[in-house]
């Protein structure tokens, strides 16, 4: 009975301990982390990054067709729950289609843009993109000017997406946007975040993906396995991210990175397992044969 005792009275004694060091802990780090919002409409739909380049966690909030008004809502909902460390907003493209004046929505992004410095200093608005669907460039231009002119009065970063998104004459680039012409391809997804310095997106991992590698390698060994690489190839002027098995024959389980397939006479297999979307696959296809 009395060893009982001292082991219960032990426990006690550990789990008091162990509530201090969470205590101090939380102390020490000043409460919970920090996060970044990545705040805005369906074009982050696609979005996966998860943490800043510093290792700050970033939370994406977004809705379909989301107004100013939304997004300024989407704010106020992350602050119940999160401390924000940095807000980066992508919207605006409602606006072009709608018939609120240009003067009210330089009025409303001011007010957002207001409401949300009271939680962090740090705030980056993204420009409206250009959108294949929703064509009405001169629309388009007046919101971005109304957006560019509340971010200088408010001392917020405005940032210009037009040289990675169009063309000299000011098409927007197909290869930035899916089918339907109004939502971001994984190029463009990666282009949006290099112009809001955020990291590059993680590569995408599908069922499909799984079953394709799973076919493609069954037959390798482990070790082939572990040295699978990852190329970036150049298509068209476009980069995306191709997940290739090759073997050399001179060094056969050499692997490296590289931004151009090897020399021909070099390479014994060379098989796809991963390119993007439909279309870039389309044009990678016949290169990869020529190689292989």
């Amino acid at each position: 009975m009395g060893e009982q005792s001292q082991e219960i009275r032990r426990l006690r004694e550990d789990i008091a301990t162990s509530k201090r060091q969470d205590f101090d802990a939380d102390s020490n780090d000043g409460g919970p982390q920090a996060v970044t919002l990545l705040v805005g409409n369906s074009l982050l739909r696609d979005v996966r990054v998860d943490k800043t380049s510093s290792g700050n966690p970033i939370k994406i909030r977004r809705k379909s067709g989301a107004t100013l008004a939304d997004i300024e809502q989407m704010i106020d909902d992350a602050a119940k729950t999160e401390t924000i460390d940095e807000i980066f907003i992508v919207g605006g493209t409602h606006e072009t289609t709608s018939d609120v004046s240009a003067a009210n929505i330089k009025e409303n992004i001011a007010q957002l843009l207001r409401k949300a410095k009271t939680l962090t200093p740090t705030i980056t608005v993204s420009r409206v993109l250009p959108s294949k669907r929703r064509a009405n460039p001169d629309r388009r231009a007046d919101v971005n000017m109304k957006m560019k002119e509340a971010c200088n009065e408010v001392d917020v970063k405005f940032v210009d997406n037009d040289a990675n998104f169009t063309f000299r004459n000011g098409a927007a680039d197909d290869a930035a946007f899916q089918r339907d012409g109004l939502h971001l391809s994984e190029s463009g997804v990666g282009r949006l975040l290099l112009n809001l310095s955020l990291p590059e997106q993680p590569p995408k991992h599908n069922k499909r993906q799984h079953q394709q590698q799973h076919r493609h390698v069954s037959n390798a060994t482990n070790h082939d396995r572990l040295r699978m690489p990852e190329w970036h190839l150049t298509v068209s002027g476009q980069w995306s991210n191709v997940v290739l098995i090759c073997r050399w024959a001179s060094v056969p389980n050499a692997v490296r990175r590289t931004t151009s397939l090897p020399p021909a006479d070099t390479l014994t297999k060379c098989c796809v397992v991963s390119a993007g979307d439909e279309d870039i696959n389309k044009s990678i296809t016949p290169v990869i044969r020529k190689w292989a």
